[in-house]
């Protein structure tokens, strides 16, 4: 049986990010949704709470946290703003494969420099159009050369997490920390983004970049391992983001409704306007519980490939529809930018299309559980 009730220190943490959110975010959400400027002031006073990077082990100095701690967070912060908190959650995916299948010394090399100042990580996502990264084994080193033009948080991170081809086997692929300052590596350009602006995504260009075997996670030819290994908590990680935009969307939606007056009496009196209000919730906190009943079997080390995938899939859609309501909700004034809830379905759109779309999970989920049975 499930306890998805929140821990007296889960409870802190989500108390804590959404103060932050409050304080830091939402302020600004605007201005960085229009300058589409990184966020790394932000970053420096998150960094100082504890606010990012939070996985990073205990015995680096780090907080240590699971996935259902770090989706708890990441809600909350999404809740503020989802292009702002995509800068922390993109460097928090890119240290999934290191901790989950990080070498000795690995840990020192790439996560302890990210708690020595504000940092992020990124990493070069398998949404970009081109894809085409290579690596050549010379000697004991390793030459990556190729392009992949969806670099998140590009141009921004300490380092990046790329996968590469074998150039000798064309079926096998390897997983590598590349420091940002590697000589060979240069990021170029900028995704002109609809939603979620202040999330920067740009070209990796690398030209015959040198990375010694303490730069390869894992054995040789192990990416596909490590990716399904740590697929779930990113499907989660995304799908938490989601529903920080559901909520607030909900939020704004509720407010509204009680303003708003029509027949002498607020739009959320009205059973139109109410069922539309009750059925966002409803659907928000589904996802809620999807997301946390998944990452509790993530923490506690079961294959929950299956319930990440159904709960990414399901709050891809939920983010969608639940903003699309709350524009709705305020009528011809939801489309305006004077009013907040165009922004969130801007945003909630790109999370539905993000890191395979909730179409492109349900057809992997839809396989799995064929396969499986």
């Amino acid at each position: 049986m499930f306890n998805l009730k929140l821990s007296d220190d889960q409870e802190q943490f989500q108390k804590l990010a959404r103060e932050f959110a409050a304080g830091e975010i939402t302020p600004v959400a605007e201005s960085f949704d229009h300058s589409r400027e990184f966020p790394s002031s932000i970053i420096a006073r998150a960094w100082e709470i504890g606010l990012i990077n939070f996985q990073i082990p205990e015995e680096l100095g780090g907080m240590g946290l699971g996935i259902l701690d770090s989706c708890v967070i990441l809600e909350e912060l999404a809740a503020g703003c989802s292009g702002i908190a995509g800068a922390f959650e993109a460097s928090a995916i890119a240290q999934l494969p290191l901790l989950a299948a990080g070498g000795e010394g690995q840990g020192e090399a790439f996560l302890l420099p990210l708690l020595e100042k504000p940092s992020v990580a990124g990493y070069a996502s398998q949404d970009a159009t081109i894809y085409d990264i290579t690596a050549t084994r010379q000697g004991a080193d390793y030459l990556l050369s190729g392009r992949n033009t969806a670099l998140i948080n590009g141009g921004q991170a300490a380092w990046y997490l790329v996968v590469a081809q074998d150039s000798s086997q064309p079926d096998s692929s390897s997983v590598f920390i590349v420091p940002a300052d590697a000589p060979g590596l240069s990021v170029t350009g900028r995704a002109e983004s609809f939603g979620r602006r202040s999330r920067h995504v740009c070209t990796l260009n690398m030209d015959e970049v040198r990375l010694s075997a303490d730069n390869l996670i894992g054995a040789p030819g192990s990416a596909g391992r490590i990716i399904e290994k740590i697929l779930p908590a990113m499907h989660l990680m995304i799908a938490a983001g989601a529903t920080g935009v559901a909520s607030r969307a909900l939020h704004h939606a509720i407010e509204y409704s009680r303003q708003r007056q029509t027949f002498g009496r607020p739009i959320g009196q009205h059973q139109a306007v109410g069922f539309i209000l009750a059925d966002m919730a409803r659907e928000i906190e589904a996802a809620r519980l999807l997301i946390r009943q998944a990452a509790l079997l993530v923490d506690k080390g079961v294959d929950a490939l299956d319930r990440a995938a159904a709960a990414k899939a399901f709050a891809q859609d939920v983010a969608m529809k639940v903003t699309t309501d709350a524009v709705q909700v305020f009528g011809g004034f939801g489309y305006s930018r004077e009013y907040p809830v165009e922004k969130l379905m801007r945003d909630a759109k790109l999370y539905q299309i993000c890191e395979q779309s909730s179409l492109e999970v349900k057809i992997a989920h839809a396989r799995h559980l064929v396969a499986a049975r």
